[in-house]
């Protein structure tokens, strides 16, 4: 009587791997997840005007002297800095 059978086995490995591929499972999930965040923070919203549209537009408010070139200046690097 006392002895590991195959039923022993059979239970020993899926007691071994549903643990495991739950782990792999949340593993996966998360880095998944990761990488959609990191591409969505570095594209622009769907809609958003383009670069070029902001700075031609800043330019505009700059020679109707709606802004002051500090603040041109600002919005000008900040747009350039989210390229």
């Amino acid at each position: 009587m006392g002895g590991f059978s195959i039923w022993h086995g059979i239970i020993l490995l899926l007691a071994l791997a549903i643990p495991a591929t739950l782990v792999g499972l949340v593993i996966w999930l998360a880095v998944r997840a990761s990488g959609r965040s990191a591409r969505a923070a570095t594209q622009p919203p769907a809609g958003a005007p383009s670069a070029a549209a902001r700075l031609q537009e800043l330019a505009a408010l700059k020679s109707q002297e709606l802004i002051s070139e500090a603040e041109y200046e600002r919005r000008r690097a900040a747009v350039l800095q989210d390229l």
